[in-house]
């Protein structure tokens, strides 16, 4: 039996690598101590060979990795490598980025598995396909993988199964986003994959033009904003007025924007921007509005009928395993570009599809979704308040304790919460603390076990000062709450009184 990682959590050294949750399809990876986070970030042999799994943009899964060297030995010459993507359009992408960034060319092979691709490039274009594969997100999964490794395609009945699933879990979604249907709702292979599609969609209106990142990003959307669009990302991550005066004085000086993007609450800071106020602007200019809900979660906050989509992460708090890597676009049907977008999204959707496997368990995965966010908002709800009155803490970052509640409280639901995710700082020397906390330790969050990590120095290594000049300090510490009472995450953090 897989070990209950909310009884049972993996913490201590010996831990390094072992799989978040007990899973052969995990998507986090335990990083015991400060040490293992940084020599993870340093590529130190001891760190990175103990890792069996991680996050599947981030560290290729054995699966996957094990196709790639079949694609090698079926396909490759000398001096290439080989790399699958999900179709070919996503393996086109991917060449062109290797094109322009390096001037090498790339070869595409057709594989026997529905649109999947395989992409040959230069052994020198390494380190830009790995990051086209993180920060596009256009991934194979480690269960389609596995299936073609084990040479086991779907058959009719699987078929059948993984399609229910997904009309089950657009259902699901569109019922909790006000004003979506079914039809709205357009599933990928992960969060990041969804944040491209629209991205791409929103680009194609205005290629020259570009975006508007709105409070403290989430590393990738940021990444992939200054990556792919020809004019960059205009960076509004230090705010006091929830980004309007900002947004406004950028417009007064006679600036335009290809659209614009900000996540409810940002990650790691949980502040809000003016959503009610800047939805009107960018209504009245004509300009593409895009929220990521995955922090709050469509239940506990009404973000569509502010917005022209919703981007969502599902391998977070919809699916609250951690074992299936998964997102979502949701459009608004009030949107001036609903019509040409939904035309254009079964497009973008069949380029990074939700596999059948992965769709089926997604879809029983999520069935209590609403109980167990409305538990973890709770626990976290009750634990930021202990640990803002806690001699040993000298700051909390979470939604109700923010300077922008009351931008969040504009769009939270009637029966709302304010999220299972918060930051706080210890007063004492972080890496010891986090050392002997005695909970599950790895990146991701929205498991059904709490999971804690040093958010800035695991996502922001290499721009350490960059992120702490937008107040995201080294030692911050990121708790995702699960489903242990308060006082037992206390007593795990050593902080009981």
């Amino acid at each position: 039996m897989p070990v209950d990682l909310s009884k049972s959590p993996r913490w201590r050294p010996e831990d390094l690598g072992l799989p978040l949750p007990d899973s052969p399809y995990a998507t986090s990876v335990c990083l015991p101590t400060w040490q293992d986070i940084i020599g993870y970030e340093e590529g130190d042999p001891r760190v990175l060979d103990a890792l069996q799994l991680g996050y599947p943009r981030f560290l290729i899964h054995p699966f996957v990795d094990r196709l790639f060297e079949q694609l090698h030995e079926r396909y490759a010459k000398a001096g290439e490598i080989a790399f699958a993507f999900p179709s070919f359009a996503a393996a086109w992408r991917c060449a062109s980025v290797v094109k322009e960034a390096s001037g090498l060319g790339c070869r595409l092979e057709s594989l026997d598995s529905g649109d999947m691709t395989a992409l040959l490039f230069p052994e020198e274009a390494l380190r830009i396909v790995k990051s086209y594969w993180q920060h596009g997100g256009e991934i194979i999964s480690s269960r389609w993988a596995e299936d073609l490794l084990n040479e086991t395609p779907l058959n009719e009945t699987q078929e059948h199964a993984g399609e229910a699933a997904r009309s089950t879990i657009r259902e699901r979604l569109a019922s909790a986003h006000e004003g979506a249907r079914p039809q709205d709702v357009f599933l990928f292979s992960s969060g990041m994959a969804a944040f491209f599609a629209i991205y791409r969609l929103i680009l194609e209106r205005n290629p020259d033009l570009p975006t508007l990142q709105l409070e403290f990003p989430y590393l990738d959307s940021m990444k992939l904003q200054s990556k792919f669009g020809s004019q960059g990302v205009v960076d509004f991550s230090i705010t006091e007025s929830g980004c309007m005066d900002e947004v406004h004085g950028w417009f007064a000086d006679g600036s335009s924007a290809a659209g614009a993007f900000t996540e409810i609450p940002s990650n790691p800071l949980l502040r809000t921007a003016n959503i009610t106020a800047l939805s009107a602007l960018f209504r009245e200019k004509e300009i593409p509005f895009v929220i990521d809900d995955t922090i709050a979660s469509a239940w506990n906050v009404a973000a569509l009928p502010h917005c022209d989509a919703v981007v969502t992460s599902l391998t977070k708090s919809f699916s609250g395993v951690g074992d299936v890597s998964s997102g979502a676009v949701v459009l608004n049907p009030g949107s001036p570009f609903h019509s040409d977008w939904q035309e254009a999204m079964h497009r973008e959707e069949a380029a990074s599809p939700l596999y059948a496997r992965d769709a089926i368990t997604l879809e029983h995965n999520s069935r209590n979704v609403a109980s167990r966010v409305r538990r973890s908002s709770e626990t976290a709800e009750e634990l930021a308040a202990q640990l803002k009155t806690h001699s040993h803490i000298e700051r909390v970052w979470y939604p109700k304790v923010s300077q922008t509640c009351s931008f969040y409280d504009e769009i939270r639901n009637p029966d709302g919460l304010y999220g299972g995710l918060l930051s706080f700082k210890f007063s004492g020397e972080a890496a010891q603390f986090y050392d002997k906390s005695q909970i599950c330790k790895g990146p991701s969050l929205g498991t059904d076990f709490s999971l804690l990590c040093p958010y800035t120095m695991i996502a922001h290594y290499e721009e350490l000062e960059w992120a702490n000049h937008r107040g995201a300090c080294p030692d911050l510490l990121r708790i995702s709450v699960g489903s242990e009472s308060p006082g037992d995450i206390l007593e795990r953090l050593n902080l009981t009184l």
